[in-house]
């Protein structure tokens, strides 16, 4: 019976030993663009020519020689008169979507708003308008965007 005890008492320690280690353990996400720019700049035809695409083509985007998206256009419409938005999967960087979209203002010009991410990956990009009117994609970390739904428990 007191073997019986004992024996109870180090399964259930192992047990709650392991729980705590999986709970501590959190998965940690690769960082998919680790060896890329954190601002790339962005030349407006590239964002122009993102536009023209059409849904099933493939395609192939060089943003500088360090990021090159490679993928199929799963998506080109036109949302509202004024947006029209493209969204582009990506096989080569692991299922990772580029989603491009064109505003026209009411003064006839467009502007550019877009994002590269990957909810597998540490990090993805986001394109931005500078003060000097011209585009780049910025890095970011993903965990600023997603929050955990349980939250912080730390």
């Amino acid at each position: 019976m007191k073997n019986l005890i004992q024996i109870s008492f180090a399964l259930l320690f192992t047990l709650f030993s392991f729980a705590t280690l999986a709970q501590k353990n959190k998965s940690v996400k690769p960082q998919l663009f680790a060896k890329c720019d954190e601002v790339i700049p962005i030349n407006i035809n590239i964002l122009e020519r993102i536009m023209d695409y059409h849904q099933g083509e493939m395609v192939a985007i060089s943003f500088n020689n360090q990021l090159e998206f490679k993928g199929e256009v799963i998506s080109s419409e036109m949302i509202y008169h004024n947006l029209q938005t493209v969204l582009i999967r990506s096989k080569y960087l692991e299922n990772t979507l580029l989603k491009i979209s064109r505003i026209q203002e009411d003064d006839q010009t467009f502007r550019y708003v877009g994002r590269m991410i990957n909810p597998e990956a540490a990090d993805g990009y986001e394109l931005k308008k500078n003060k000097s009117n011209q585009y780049t994609m910025e890095k970011f970390e993903i965990t600023a965007l997603l929050q955990d739904c349980q939250g912080n428990k730390d």
